[in-house]
């Protein structure tokens, strides 16, 4: 069991985290027809926005109600009220997720209310589904407001009592934040190989997968989870709750569902994709399609491969619990040595992290830990690229935000798949940094002469 130290810094001098408010946004952009709608000032959106936009270098649908000084003080219900009727009639989305800020919840506003107040006062847009999530600045990061929107969905837009019957052939999946649009894209390939329709919540493969959509800039997202699915959800086969972050969503649904629900914290291993495939084959009744088993077979062949490369190879890390989780037993699997670690705060799991200790902190203390403990490898989002230089290891980038690489944001690292390239890109970084002994030459060697030409003329060799 790890030991968590909390740093006793009155501030942050390098940040790795980000705010409750950005992990709330991602997982909103992944609802079908959607608007993520932040209760606070403008710029608590725009900063959002910028990092969104460097990230899957997309353009993201994000509104705000523009909190102003006087609204902050004498009450800003009826910013919501506008915005929403605002939205509602020009926009028409299927749904709307207002988020709040810590602005908001320093002042004390209640979304709930105001949102059951708006429902009474703006009956023409009962057809909008709305969902209201508090993430406040100030407490947790992006994992915690990631979580609390799947929370909230679970509570506000699943039956507490699901209808009659069972959809022998839909599964599940409430999807973590470690898990990027192309995670995303191969865990649809593994459901439907076995002949089951997924429900991918959120659905990030659809709506920030990088593709180029036709027509002008949309204001609501495009793609997502389809809100009627989500509806059914107690009604599917089965359930996967994938990641340590989603184990209080993943009860919830347990509680509204019919069917039993498993919950994994990361697909990086072989012991976990095993359970997840194995699993779908018990629901599905089919055997294994014979393109997952090669898939398995070259992550088999790409652990051996890689393995003379990454033996004992030690790995720092500073990124979310979730991600922590996931790279902790994914190092541990293919025989590198995990640590120093440092999270941004305090988050489920990081107790059962297999390391000694976890530093809650900031980029600075992951230099102080690296200069005490070096590592050959540094595993964190793009703000840890100078540290990595200063310490002339190789980053690799994981976690949000990702904005000094182009397709960082689809990288697939779950699944077969995702290790099998995962093992090569680590392993190549290796060997980049491995210097060659220049050829040795004896002082006292001799030196042999032979013929050069038919002339006569010698050489030497």
């Amino acid at each position: 069991m790890a030991e968590i130290i909390r740093s006793k810094k009155p501030l942050a001098v390098s940040p790795v985290k980000s705010g409750q408010p950005l992990g709330a946004i991602l997982a909103s952009m992944g609802f079908e027809q959607s608007i993520p709608l932040v209760h606070g000032a403008q710029g608590c959106s725009a900063f959002a926005k910028v990092f969104f936009i460097q990230h899957f270098h997309d353009p993201i649908p994000l509104q705000s109600t523009a909190m102003d000084p006087t609204s902050t003080i004498m009450g800003a219900d009826e910013n919501i009220f506008t915005a929403l009727n605002v939205l509602c009639s020009r926009n028409n989305p299927k749904a709307i997720v207002l988020l709040s800020t810590g602005l908001s919840e320093a002042q004390g506003s209640d979304i709930s209310r105001v949102v059951r107040q708006f429902r009474d006062e703006f009956p023409r847009h009962k057809g909008v589904a709305l969902l209201t999530v508090n993430t406040p600045d100030f407490y947790g990061s992006l994992e915690n407001g990631y979580s609390a929107v799947l929370e909230s969905m679970v509570e506000q837009w699943v039956p507490e009592k699901p209808q009659p019957g069972v959809r022998n052939r839909r599964v599940n999946l409430l999807l973590s934040h470690l898990l990027t649009p192309g995670d995303v894209e191969l865990l649809r390939s593994y459901v439907e190989a076995f002949g089951l329709q997924p429900v991918i919540v959120p659905d990030l493969s659809q709506s920030l997968d990088g593709h180029l959509a036709s027509g002008d800039f949309s204001p609501i997202t495009q793609g997502g989870s389809s809100l009627r699915l989500i509806e059914q959800m107690g009604q599917s086969l089965g359930t996967f709750a994938i990641g340590v972050s989603l184990s209080r969503a993943a009860q919830l649904l347990a509680q509204r569902s019919h069917a039993e629900v498993v919950t994994l914290p990361h697909l990086m291993t072989m012991s976990q994709c095993d359970t997840f495939i194995h699993q779908l084959k018990r629901l599905s009744g089919r055997d294994v399609p014979a393109w997952i088993e090669r898939q398995r077979g070259q992550l088999q062949d790409a652990m051996i491969d890689c393995h003379m490369w990454l033996q004992g190879v030690p790995v720092a890390l500073a990124a979310e619990g979730d991600l922590l989780a996931a790279w902790c037993d994914f190092a541990r699997d293919m025989g590198m040595v995990p640590g120093p670690v440092v999270a941004p705060v305090s988050q489920k799991g990081l107790q059962d992290l297999p390391v000694e200790k976890v530093i809650i902190g900031d980029l600075e203390d992951m230099q102080d830990l690296l200069c005490e403990t070096p590592a050959s490898l540094l595993v964190s989002n793009s703000h840890a690229a100078d540290l990595a230089g200063q310490f002339g290891i190789p980053l690799v980038r994981a976690g949000f935000p990702l904005f000094d690489r182009l397709g960082e944001f689809r990288r697939v690292r779950q699944g077969y798949a995702g290790m099998r390239d995962t093992l090569f890109e680590l392993a190549n970084a290796q060997r980049d940094r491995h210097h060659h002994l220049a050829a040795y030459h004896s002082p006292l060697r001799q030196r042999f002469y032979e013929p050069a030409s038919s002339e006569g003329d010698y050489a030497t060799c």
